[in-house]
């Protein structure tokens, strides 16, 4: 039977808020909301926090998350995440067919139960290659324009800007508080599959991606709800 691991990406540095991946939040520190959220979902073999930074490995080990200490050339502002996850592979070596869930610690109100209903929306889709949390946004950006050269240009399709907003397509956000895939498909091209994936709907006040303080005091308001 696959095994669920979560990965939780937690570099040091941060341009908005200085620690930002251990910044308080009433009682507890940032990424502990993510490592409880885990826990609680009943739903994950194991739980990695990756992290180039020791403090933070130290507040992953005092809420029961395994560590890895990730290479400091994957911890920079502009290193994306696959190499994160590629190093978790390589270290960890699960098994091709096991299940990783990306859950990054900026999205504090991402609970058990988005977790738990998540997994099972990508199990209940085997043709998938991955999964992503996203919230709805206004389908009346498919009538914009873009500029280009001398005149104004349908930014989704000549016949969108006239377009009834009932006959347009629904639009989704990926708000990056959950991302689900199966090891095997990751390892196809080091990558996180970016097709064949299918929406887990989330509210826009639970997808809060914390980023500058005023996120903070946003996240402190909705977790006293």
């Amino acid at each position: 039977m696959s095994k669920v691991f979560a990965l939780i990406p937690a570099r040091g540095g941060s341009k908005g808020i200085l620690q930002k991946n251990i910044a308080p939040l009433l009682d507890q520190p940032l990424i502990a909301y993510t490592i409880q959220a885990a826990h609680s979902s009943e739903v994950i073999d194991s739980i990695f926090v990756s992290s180039d930074d020791d403090q933070i490995l130290s507040v992953a080990h005092y809420y029961n998350a395994e560590r890895i200490k990730r290479d400091p050339h994957f911890a920079r502002d502009e290193s994306p995440v696959d190499p994160v996850v590629g190093e978790f592979i390589h270290r960890v070596k699960p098994a091709d067919k096991d299940i990783i869930i990306l859950l990054p610690p900026t999205s504090p109100l991402r609970t058990a139960k988005h977790i738990r209903e998540a997994l099972a929306e990508f199990n209940d889709f085997p043709t998938c290659r991955g999964l992503i949390s996203v919230y709805e946004i206004s389908n009346k950006l498919m009538k914009a324009y873009v500029s280009g050269g001398e005149f104004l240009h349908p930014l989704a399709g000549e016949h969108n800007p006239y377009s009834s907003r009932h006959d347009l397509p629904s639009l989704y956000m990926p708000n990056n508080a959950i991302t689900i895939f199966k090891v095997e498909d990751f390892l196809r091209e080091e990558k996180i599959p970016h097709i064949h994936l299918i929406p887990y709907l989330m509210s826009l006040s639970d997808s809060l991606e914390i980023d500058v303080d005023e996120d903070l005091a946003l996240a402190e308001k909705r977790l006293f709800q």
